[in-house]
Formats: structure tokens, sequence, C-alpha cells
């Protein structure tokens, strides 16, 4: 009995606290809105000088284009999913879909911020879904070790097929980089000498980082124990790995086939030989973050990149446009409303749960 006024007083703090939250989430979207509408009056010089092209756009390309596009954003979301699966935790494959395309809205409307924001975002739903929140934060960090390694093995193939001397050299350089690092990975998780050994140079490597930079705090070797004890949770087998890497592997590469597949659309001869370190210059310009998703970056960076392997300069706009089109504008067009709808579910989940509890109260006392 005597805790029932601070029960009280928080049920009466929390629709205060929701009512914040929710003028934030709206303001944040107010913004995005309008950081989205300077984007698109930002590119108009582009759209107009590029009209008159779209009517004579291929429809073949430019749906596969589309299911390509599609296919990538479904490849990001098993790959989240498996490696949660990895842990013994299993989201439904259609909520993992909904919160890869809310987080990727989320991450190509908000300049500077957006990566950050998103995934805050998904480790929060994964947790909503019953994941635990050291489980999902290791869910995070490991796809994004192993999509950043996928991307480097994509890119140094390109590198190896352009004929280029220095790029063959840097491609070649970056597949045995991720060749060890990946042997040295599986051997930690498979034998404990080996996983004492990666402990022992990693602390080494943290205390020399602590006296730097004076962070993270706390002690070396209990960070790195910390560490590996949390990875411990995941269970990896051959079969497992290979379902993580594939679909690592695919994100990227339908991302560069529904470019191939728009230039295809554009009327455009397809520059295999180089379009690997085309599709990567415009990923470095998204990757700037500067304005939202990269608008004017991305399409000029991209364009310079397809113009200089060859592709007519109006054809070349023509299929960056359709390709942002799929990988920018549609995103936006999906992610958004699920990123609403998911917010919506949360809430309700969380209304259900208090008001279970509140019919549980008087039973206690």
């Amino acid at each position: 009995m005597t805790t029932a006024p601070a029960v009280h007083a928080a049920e009466r703090g929390r629709p205060a606290h929701r009512g914040w939250w929710s003028w934030k989430r709206w303001a944040a979207g107010v913004a995005c809105v309008g950081l989205l509408a300077l984007a698109l009056m930002a590119e108009r010089p582009l759209l107009g000088e590029s009209i008159h092209s779209f009517g004579s756009l291929r429809w073949l390309p430019l749906f596969w284009a589309l299911v390509f596009e599609i296919g990538s954003m479904i490849s990001l979301a098993l790959l989240e999913r498996r490696i949660l699966i990895l842990a013994g935790h299993r989201l439904p494959v259609r909520h993992a879909i909904a919160i890869a395309y809310a987080s990727n809205a989320m991450a190509q409307s908000l300049p500077i911020v957006g990566s950050g924001a998103a995934t805050a975002f998904t480790y929060r739903r994964m947790v909503s879904h019953g994941a635990e929140p050291t489980l999902a934060g290791w869910t995070l960090t490991l796809a994004g070790i192993v999509s950043n390694i996928a991307f480097v093995v994509i890119l140094s193939i390109g590198g190896l097929i352009s004929g280029k001397s220095l790029a063959m050299v840097a491609g070649g350089l970056g597949l045995v980089l991720s060749a060890a690092v990946i042997a040295v990975a599986m051997l930690a998780v498979r034998r404990v000498t080996v996983r004492e050994r990666v402990a022992r140079a990693a602390t080494w490597t943290l205390r020399k980082i602590q006296r730097l930079i004076r962070r993270p705090s706390g002690d070396p070797a209990e960070i790195v124990d910390e560490t590996l004890a949390g990875l411990a949770a995941f269970h990896v087998h051959r079969r497992d790995a290979l379902h993580v890497v594939g679909s690592a592997v695919r994100n990227w590469t339908f991302d560069l086939l529904c470019l191939a597949f728009s230039i295809k659309a554009a009327g455009a001869h397809v520059p295999w030989w180089g379009i690997v370190l085309a599709w990567a210059a415009g990923s470095g310009g998204a990757a700037l973050n500067l304005t939202p998703g990269g608008l004017g970056v991305v399409e000029v960076a991209l364009t310079g990149a397809l113009v200089a392997l060859g592709v007519p300069s109006m054809q070349a706009l023509t299929a960056v446009l359709v390709y942002r089109g799929y990988t920018f504008w549609l995103a936006m067009v999906v992610g958004w409303p699920l990123y609403w709808r998911l917010v919506r579910e949360r809430k309700q989940v969380e209304e259900r749960a208090q008001a279970a509890a509140a019919a549980q109260a008087p039973a206690e006392e």
C-alpha cells in the first residue's frame, strides 16, 4: 500500500513524457520533409536536363532494376535476421523487412546523424520484439562488419577486372586482407589458443588507444573479456556463416545490378569492366551523408564516373536518376509509412502492458 502513491505519480508522468517524445518525433518528421523538399529543389536542374529522355526508357530493364533493389533491401533484412538466429532468437521475416526499410529511410533522410539514428531505431525494434539488449547490439555490430567486408570484396573484384594497374593492386590487397580477417575470426571461434592470442592482441591495442584518446574508459582486459563473452552467445556453424555472408554479398550485388539495369533502361551499354568502381564512387558520396541520402553529391559523383567510363552524358544522367529514384525516393515512400506503423505498434504493445500491470496491481494489494 505504501507504494501506491509512487505508482500513481509514475502513471501521471507517463503521458507528459510520451507527449514530449511524440512532439520530438513529429518535429523530426517535419524537419525530414523540409530537408527532402530542399533536396528535391536542388535536383530540379538535373531533372530539367533529362526529363525528355524519360519517355524513351526501356521498360524491361526498368522492371529488373526495381526487382534488384527490392532484393537488396530484403537481403539486408535477412542478414540481420540470420545473425539473430545464430544466438537463438527468431525475428519474423516481415518484421525484419519492415525494420530494414524504416531504418534505411531514417538513415537517408537525416544528414550527418542519419546512420546513428537508424542504428538506434533498429536496436529498439529488435529489443521490442524480444531480443536481449546485448544480443541486439552485437547483431547490429556483426551485421555492419560482415556488410563492410562484403563491400570490400566486391570492390576488390571490381578493381581486379578493371584493367587498371593501381585498381588491380588495391583489389588484390583488399581480397587478401578480407580473407585474413575472415580466417582469423573463424579460427578464434573454433580454437581456444587462437582466441586467447586475439584477446591479448586486442587488449594491447586497446591499451594504446586509451593512452591516446582516453576512450573507452575501464580496464582493457575486462573490456575485451566482456566483448568476447558477448560474442560467445553466437553459435556459428559453416552453413550459418554461409547464409550470413551470402545475404551481405547479395545486398551489395543486387544494388550494383540495380545500377547496371538502370543504365540499360536509359539505352546505354553497361561498362561492366568498370561499373563496380563507378558504383563505389556513388556509394562513397552517399556515405558522406552531408545532405539527405547524399542528394546532389551522389548524382554528380556517379554521373561523372559513368561518363568517364564512356557512357554518353545524357544517358548517364538519366540512368543515375532512375537508380536514385529506386534507391532513395522509393525507399522514402516505402520506409517512412513502415516507420510510423512500427512506432504505432510499439505504442499499442506498451499500452496493453500497462493495462495488464494496472489490472494485476489491485489483486496483489
